[in-house]
């Protein structure tokens, strides 16, 4: 079974598998999980596919497709503050396209949590600053309590954004869903204009 396999372990399978194929082999959390396919589309067949699956109304994603970039999203009836963002570079090779896909907050929450990062990372310097003047000046150093304060609780802002990926799990799962069902649209699309089998598409895989 050649299949097209991916950065994260998965494999890229003919159309008829099962859409929820690749969630099963998702790496354990983080705070931006990536895939990455192989397809032996090309890059504007396969961004042709996408646009036409995110003008369905009635799924609940939505997103821009430009030349060789696409956002996919979750549609403002349906996103909660947890709601996952999923850029997607695509590239042209010699046998198809690329496609590196990376899940993040929305960016707006992403922002904020860096901005968090930045706050605590800058009271943590200051915090151990402060503690070794005080030690340098003979007075007692509590200054430098400031620091691991800020460290744990750097730790507990990163454990929430972990729980968050978690509760947007299941948008998670219908974002990757889309990109499946848009592979394996292209994939069909492909085999209707050229009759010679594709790498990766042949029956016996």
């Amino acid at each position: 079974d050649r299949g097209e396999r991916g950065a994260s372990g998965e494999s890229f399978h003919p159309p008829g598998d099962q859409a929820f194929r690749y969630t099963r082999a998702m790496p354990a959390p983080r705070m931006r999980p990536r895939f990455r396919l192989q397809l032996p589309v090309e890059r504007g067949t396969w961004l042709d596919a996408l646009r036409r699956a995110l003008s369905d109304e009635k799924g609940i994603c939505e997103g821009q497709v430009f030349r060789k970039h696409a956002v996919v999203e979750i549609r403002d009836e349906d996103r909660s503050f947890w709601s996952p963002y999923l850029n997607l570079e695509v590239e042209d090779e010699p046998d198809g396209a690329a496609i590196y896909g990376r899940f993040s907050p929305h960016p707006q929450v992403w922002t904020m949590f860096m901005g968090i990062y930045i706050v605590l990372a800058l009271v943590a310097l200051a915090g151990l600053v402060y503690g070794l003047v005080q030690y340098g000046l003979g007075q007692p150093p509590w200054g430098v309590l400031i620091t691991p304060a800020a460290v744990a609780l750097f730790g507990f802002v990163y454990g929430a954004t972990l729980i968050g990926q978690g509760l947007g799990a299941e948008q998670m799962y219908v974002m990757r869903s889309l990109i499946d069902k848009t592979s394996e649209a292209a994939i069909a699309e492909r085999i209707s204009v050229s009759p010679v089998p594709l790498r990766g598409t042949s029956p016996e895989h």
